[in-house]
């Protein structure tokens, strides 16, 4: 009869119960039940905790009638002891919910969720205050705040919950380091510096291909590794505490509805998209997309567009046929249906005379450029809208500061390797940009010269002249990491280069391994990257001589080595920095994580606070490139607007490069620019 041996039996009850063998369940839950209010009292914590274990078993069997008194019963003993933003009171909310849900009680149901968020917001507030950025996206993987309010279709409470949480990890960190830069206090600003420099080491470490392979060595490296991330995950929480406070509220979490509708301009809707599990009853759930429509004055509405599986699907199909040319009708017929599966069931909930639309993705939805989707009067959805892009409603509150130093700066055709061998592309050259590689043998990885990106950097440079801009390029040996890093929030940094991304691989069984093979002594080694931020970025001058240095074991200085990662891109001083430009192929890929958008450069960038980030979501390489990007440089020079800029300029070759060459070619080399953007404009 003691407390601990109720312990151990409700634990094992619990291992039945995810086996669904009901008979073995309920004597352990009750034995400990009893137990507990023996031993403990009929009005303890851990007797809720009971309690609540036996209700779930019963509403799983459908035994509701049995399961609601007990979850009341928990509920009122955890408001009592715990209090009702307790964790615990939030859990036994959590579960009332959705047996309301099943009991079709849907007001009551909305009510309890109501009381849970609030609760749940509140921990997440002390969360954010005091952990590291991988303690946040793991705590925040264990939220689900959308999934009732969606499945029971009340728009104003999943409009409410979107913009409170979506991306609210990456909001955090941008407000703790936007508080230590502009804060008096040095230690503050110091911390940044050493987060950077601990991360800058540990992705070397992960990275490399070490010389000693013998056990000690390993073993010394991989108790390095262990230490920084240590280092780092306390320096973050230790500056989130100085700048947050434990219990300080994030300005996030307080957000309205009404607040985020002021900032939506006249004729123009955002568009919160949401991958959730919708909740069927009984237990049973379906993975969906949806879509809730913010108009400037009026209620939120929400529309189920479908399941995930399917539009995943189909989008995956879209990024493929992108990428290779394919036949005209086959490619028409896939974007005709894309249109149906994630525009029609928005498009009538509209409100009359929209011009233009802010789309928030989530999920695979990151990868569409919805600008290329062909309605049913064969036009580009982007003919009929303009189209700009936030990775959350609540960047268009954010306030942004005009750039101190009034100058472009261009990184481009950097020289990879130490001899400097560019190749001749004569008069005709096909701009190459910046290429996709999937890192998984890195005694193969070649980064070829781009000559190509000559021609961009001259067009640049004469309009440049013509605008009376400053510009500043770093070509060839002078593209390295250490000025990249020098750089202090020009007006606009151009970047064109070889870009990376390296894809999930998965052993047997599924299990997801991360990496790429390299070779170590006489076996082959695997390098793991768990973190997607390390799996994604950009080379610069020296990245050849850097590949093969780590194949030799050699370590050349992590400060100017030419490879720049998602995870480096962030550390950068881009506060004031109306507009970053990748020139380059998928710098818009990434992993995509529902409710935090796609941890990858874009995810970097954001971080590293630019304003506007114009991206590409497949290969770029058609000498027609550097003319869009003239064009649209010169309708930002003329609007100092970049996302209206994008919008004119990519309707604009889409039509005409249609007309000239046929579908695939006007998708495929203007369709991959999207340009994300924090603010007003």
């Amino acid at each position: 009869d003691h407390p601990q041996t109720a312990t151990s039996l409700n634990n094992l009850a619990g291992f039945y119960h995810r086996m669904n063998d009901y008979a073995r369940v309920k004597p352990c839950y009750l034995r400990a039940l009893k137990i507990r209010e023996k031993e403990l009292g009929p009005d303890h914590p851990q007797t809720a905790v009971s309690l609540n274990n036996l209700a779930a078993l019963y509403s799983n069997m459908g035994d509701y009638a049995k399961a609601e008194p007990l979850y009341q019963r928990a509920l009122k003993i955890c408001e009592k002891a715990l209090g009702p933003d307790h964790p615990q009171t939030a859990k036994n909310l959590n579960n009332l919910k959705w047996l309301f849900f099943d009991l079709n009680k849907k007001q009551s149901a909305l009510d309890i969720a109501r009381k849970a968020q609030k609760a749940q917001l509140k921990t997440l507030n002390n969360i954010l205050s005091f952990t590291s950025e991988q303690q946040r996206l793991s705590y925040q993987e264990t939220l689900n705040p959308y999934s009732l309010f969606a499945s029971m279709g009340s728009a104003p409470d999943i409009a409410l919950a979107i913009l409170r949480y979506k991306g609210i990890v990456l909001d955090s960190l941008l407000e703790d380091r936007l508080v230590a830069e502009t804060s008096e206090d040095p230690e503050h600003r110091a911390m940044i510096e050493q987060i950077r420099s601990r991360k800058q080491r540990l992705t070397q470490l992960l990275l490399e291909i070490p010389k000693d392979v013998s056990e000690q060595a390993l073993k010394k490296r991989a108790a390095e590794r262990e230490q920084l991330s240590r280092e780092a995950e306390q320096l973050e929480g230790d500056l989130a505490r100085h700048v947050a406070g434990l219990g300080r509220a994030r300005r996030a979490l307080s957000l309205t509805v009404e607040q985020v509708q002021k900032a939506i301009p006249e004729h123009a809707v955002m568009l919160e998209f949401l991958h959730y599990d919708h909740y069927l009853g009984k237990n049973t759930w379906e993975g969906r997309y949806g879509a809730v429509i913010i108009p400037p004055t009026g209620e939120p509405r929400w529309v189920i567009l479908g399941k995930a599986q399917d539009i995943d699907k189909m989008i995956g199909l879209y990024q493929r046929q992108v990428r290779n040319k394919t036949d005209e009708k086959f490619f028409a017929a896939l974007l005709g249906s894309l249109y149906r599966q994630v525009w029609a069931p928005v498009e009538p909930s509209l409100p009359e005379g929209t011009r233009d639309i802010i789309i928030s993705p989530d999920g695979a939805l990151n990868f569409i450029s919805f600008a290329t989707l062909l309605t049913p009067d064969d036009q580009f959805l982007g003919q009929r809208y303009g189209i700009r892009y936030v990775a959350s409603g609540r960047d268009l509150l954010r306030e942004t500061a005009p750039s101190p130093v009034d100058q472009m700066t261009m990184f481009t055709n950097p020289v990879f390797a130490g001899k400097g061998i560019i190749a001749s592309g004569g008069t005709s050259t096909v701009r190459v940009a910046l290429r996709s590689l999937e890192m998984r043998d890195l005694q193969t990885i070649r980064l070829e010269p781009l000559p190509g990106t000559a021609k961009e950097r001259a067009f640049l440079q004469a309009r440049a002249r013509k605008w009376k801009w400053p510009i500043a390029v770093f070509e060839k040996h002078k593209a390295t990491e250490a000025q990249l890093y020098a750089t202090r929030s020009p007006r606009i940094l151009h970047l064109a280069t070889h870009g990376f991304f390296l894809s999930e691989d998965k052993k047997e069984g599924g299990e997801r391994r991360e990496g790429f093979g390299v070779m170590g002594g006489e076996e082959q080694r695997r390098v793991i990257l768990q973190n997607p931020m390390h799996r994604s970025g950009f080379a610069l001058a020296g990245a050849q001589d850097t590949l093969d240095a780590w194949k030799r074991g050699d370590m050349p200085d992590t400060g100017n080595d030419g490879i720049v990662t998602a995870e480096e891109v962030g550390g950068l001083k881009l506060g004031e920095t109306q507009l970053v430009v990748l020139s380059a192929c998928d710098t818009g890929v990434g992993e995509s994580r529902s409710g935090e958008g796609v941890l990858g450069l874009r995810r970097g960038f954001i971080q590293a606070g630019a304003q506007h980030l114009m991206m590409t979501l497949w290969p770029v390489t058609d000498e027609i490139t550097p003319e869009i990007m003239v064009d649209f440089y010169h309708a930002f020079q003329k609007s100092n607007n970049a996302p209206q800029a994008l919008v004119d300029v990519q309707r604009t070759w889409l039509v005409k490069l249609r007309q000239e060459r046929g579908l695939y070619a006007a998708v495929n080399i203007a369709g991959p620019f999207i340009l994300s953007s924090q603010g007003h404009q």
